[in-house]
Formats: structure tokens, sequence, C-alpha cells
């Protein structure tokens, strides 16, 4: 039971976060052509009404891999493939392309079954949600090698993460460098055990003879 209320009461806080995230994400789209807005992010999920051809739209954020929306059209709510979707981009209308998507800064959204349960319930089909496969999550979009923020660039869409082991071309931070640890050296009295060589601090070091003075010729003194 109490495991149980704190997953709960994690994937409220969770969805509470997302929730503000999209509110100040939310930017304004419109529809390409006729286009059934769907119950989720795939074409297998029901229909929730069709979307005619240029309606203005919410767009509250996008799927990882920027394929498809979850988008507002008047009461309903529903998921739109961004091939469907335009926004205003460099003061003119553009199909949301990932590359579009990433660099306009277009929010990263998911889809669960929360959201089913909050925008669905009064559905015919609401009950229906364990007929359809479990849904995970795509892969992040991230920018080709050569890739350059446009001017005024205000970095990363809301809710986006680097894949594993992606170095952004817009400077992420530089690894920390650590320094080695010095070597070991087994307790004294141990077999094998070896004093640590001593430090250097100037002068030469214990046992250094200085080597004779080269000589030019004349009488040193002693024998030749």
């Amino acid at each position: 039971m109490r495991a149980s209320a704190v997953l709960k009461s994690a994937g409220i806080a969770l969805a509470a976060a997302l929730m503000s995230v999209q509110a100040h994400a939310a930017t304004a789209a419109y529809a390409t052509s006729n286009v059934n807005l769907r119950a989720g992010p795939s074409t297998s999920y029901p229909t929730v009404t069709v979307v005619p051809a240029g309606a203005s739209l919410v767009n509250n954020g996008c799927l990882a891999d920027y394929s498809w929306c979850d988008v507002s059209y008047a009461n309903y709510r529903g998921w739109l493939a961004a091939r469907y979707i335009q926004i205003v981009y460099q003061n003119q209308r553009q199909t949301l392309s990932p590359a579009i998507a990433f660099t306009a800064g277009v929010a990263i959204t998911a889809f669960s079954q929360s959201y089913w349960n909050n925008y669905y319930r009064g559905y015919p089909w609401y009950n229906t949600w364990g007929r359809y496969p479990p849904f995970y999550p795509p892969h992040p979009y991230y920018p080709p090698p050569g890739w350059r923020a446009p001017p005024g660039w205000g970095g990363p869409p809301p809710g986006w993460r680097a894949p594993p082991g992606y170095r952004p071309p817009w400077g992420g931070p530089r690894p920390v460098y650590r320094q080695p640890p010095p070597p070991h050296y087994p307790p004294v009295g141990r077999p094998g055990y070896r004093p640590p060589p001593p430090y250097y601090h100037g002068g030469p070091p214990p046992g250094y003879h200085r080597p004779p003075t080269e000589f030019h010729g004349g009488h040193r003194g002693g024998r030749w």
C-alpha cells in the first residue's frame, strides 16, 4: 500500500510538472488538410474528431522524435501527425519537420494512460485502453553534425534531453577533468613494500655526486 501510494504521488507530481511545461510552451499551429484527430499518437487509436484544413490549433507539445503532436482544436484534445501541422517560423507558415520543431523550440511531451483518463472519459471507447499495445517513448530527435543555431536561438526546447553519448554542437558542458589517483603502496611491513620516492624540493637529490670539472689545460696539482 505504501509503495503504491508513493508511486501514485510521484505520477501526480510528474503530470503536474509536464502540464506546467506545456502551459509555458504551447504554440499556435494550423492544420494543413482535413485530418483525423486521434486519441493517441498512432492511426490505431480512435478518432476524436475531424480537423478541417486551415483550422487554428494549439500545439501543446510533441513526442521526442517530433512524429506526433498533442494539439487542442476547439473543445477537443488529441494527437495529429506532425506532417499535417504548420507553425509560423521565420515569419511564414512551415510544415512541422523535426528540424523546424527543434529549432523553433516546440516542447517535448509524452503520452500515457493518465492522458487518456483526463480527456476521454466521456467517449464511448473510453474503456478500450487495454486493447492497444503499450506505448514506448521514441528516441529523441537531435541535430545532425554541423548544425548551427540560428541567430536569437533560445536553446533546446522544453523537455528535450540529449540521448546518451550525444555532445550538443551548441556547446554542452565540457567534461570535468579529474586528477588520477596517487599510486598505491602496500602498508609498511607487508611483502612487496617499497617506500615511495621522495618528492623533489630543489637541490640535488640524495646520493648525487657532481661530475669532475672538464679540464682545458694547465696544471691542477696532483698527478697528471
